[in-house]
């Protein structure tokens, strides 16, 4: 864990209006948009195998993005048939998502602050979310509070025990003072287990990634030698390389699992 851990008025300025990459530069803003609705394919694809699966006894099964940002994935969720809402903390990320889905789909606030009635949902996505959160255990403990019995629970996070985390020490690209915890398989199935979360399945993070986007966020998160390295790189590529989506596996990992069904009382004699 990050330790001390930045205020709320610290946090506040980090989650600025360009605290997305891309924000402001209108050719990368477009090309991170892609990026991101390739990734929620991605994880997409994830989701809808583990479900069918598993099963959640919905065929249109109502699905909370936390931390949805721009609404990329609530796009992709949508298109796929699913009733998909969304949470963000940042109001010009919301205003956002709302404008560019055509609807009022999401809304800013915290996930613990809102009114959503227990046991409501199918499936909750946390991508790139609960490394976030102050308090992992009380948070994912109010996530299965939020899940019906047997829901889903995705959630894409970095992993200590990735090669990137390993081949650059301490000066790994996800070592972020907005990051206040960090997790490995180990302690994130940990957590899920914890907090009642059941059917727990571990794969590789897959993102689509571009050249152009991979230098921006070194640009952003700068790496000693490696950074200078990839801005000297920028000026090199030719345009349709550096604009070129792969699906790479990062420095994360993807994890699914369900809420215990709770056992029923024994009926009386």
């Amino acid at each position: 864990m990050l330790n001390p851990q930045p205020d709320d008025s610290a946090l506040e300025r980090i989650y600025s209006e360009t605290y997305f990459i891309g924000s402001g530069q209108s050719d990368l803003d477009v090309e991170t948009g892609f990026l991101k609705r390739g990734t929620a394919r991605l994880q997409l694809a994830e989701i809808i195998a583990y479900v069918e699966k598993n099963g959640i006894g919905d065929t249109a099964p109502r699905v909370l993005e936390v931390g949805c940002g721009l609404g990329n994935f609530l796009i992709e969720a949508r298109t796929a048939g699913l009733q998909a809402r969304g949470i963000d903390l940042s109001e010009s990320a919301v205003a956002t998502a709302n404008e560019t889905l055509g609807e009022e789909l999401a809304r800013a606030g915290r996930l613990e602050e809102t009114d959503i009635q227990e046991k409501s949902l199918d499936i909750v996505v946390l991508a790139d979310v609960v490394e976030h959160v102050r308090n992992p255990v009380d948070f994912m403990n109010h996530v299965n509070r939020l899940l019906k019995p047997g829901g889903v629970v995705f959630m894409a996070v970095p992993s200590l025990d990735s090669l990137s985390a390993r081949l650059m020490g301490r000066h790994w690209v996800e070592f972020k003072p907005e990051h206040l915890f960090y997790f490995n398989r180990r302690t994130i199935c940990r957590l899920l287990d914890q907090t009642g979360f059941v059917n727990i399945a571990v794969t590789p993070g897959r993102k689509m990634l571009s050249p152009g986007y991979i230098i921006a966020h070194f640009e952003r998160f700068p790496v000693p030698i490696l950074t200078p390295v990839l801005k000297m790189l920028k000026y090199i590529l030719p345009q349709w390389i550096s604009n070129r989506p792969w699906q790479v596996t990062a420095s994360g990992i993807n994890l699914l699992a369900t809420v215990a069904h709770t056992k029923s009382a024994p009926d009386p004699e």
